[in-house]
């Protein structure tokens, strides 16, 4: 009994080995924020990746807010949160276009493209990051007779490059330290605070 447990995990250990070395990682968990809410603008109702983002940053602890005064509001304070950050996106397209034709002028390569370009800003206005462009693209061969099942096939690829380009977002989010979420710098913010009343001057100041 002990052996055959023993050769159970020797086999399982082996099939994870193969699988690191093939390239294959497993999935880790959400990915930590230093933000805590943020609101979506820029995107058009319907957009699916939107509504992917926002359910990744759900994933992730974070909240997702209609307005900066809803975060406020949340936060029960009258100031906007430093914890707030707004998603901006500046496009976000899908498209399907036409790459090679034969020589009868059908059909012969479709390429997938989708992407988005945003930047994040602070809940008081500043830019906390500039705009970041994130496009996908792949080919896709085409025959008008399978036009339907190459709809498909090119709507799976939608699918799986709009996963991809959330995955990046969520990547240069998860980048952004506590220390940026304030646009004045905390060294600064040091340097302007009173001195107290009967405090040691500093030699330079002597």
């Amino acid at each position: 009994m002990q052996r055959r447990h023993l050769l159970t995990g020797l086999s399982a250990s082996l099939a994870l080995a193969t699988l690191g070395g093939c390239g294959f990682q497993l999935r880790r968990g959400p990915k930590v924020m230093a933000f805590r809410t943020m609101q979506l603008t820029g995107f058009a109702s319907t957009s699916p990746l939107a509504r992917e983002l926002a359910r990744a940053l759900e994933a992730s602890g974070v909240d997702v807010v209609d307005s900066t005064l809803q975060a406020t509001q949340a936060a029960g304070t009258s100031q906007v949160p430093t914890s707030h950050l707004v998603f901006e996106a500046l496009r976000d397209y899908r498209d399907l276009v036409v790459v090679t034709k034969t020589a009868y002028g059908q059909v012969r390569t479709m390429s997938v493209r989708t992407g988005v370009s945003f930047r994040v800003l602070r809940g008081d206005g500043s830019v906390l990051l500039g705009a970041m462009p994130v496009d996908l693209a792949r080919d896709l061969s085409y025959n008008e007779r399978d036009a339907l099942a190459k709809q498909d096939e090119a709507d799976a690829l939608q699918r799986s490059m709009q996963t991809d380009i959330v995955n990046q977002v969520l990547r240069r989010l998860a980048a952004i330290r506590p220390e940026q979420l304030s646009s004045v710098p905390m060294a600064a913010t040091a340097a302007s605070a009173p001195v107290p009343a009967g405090a040691a001057a500093s030699p330079a100041a002597r």
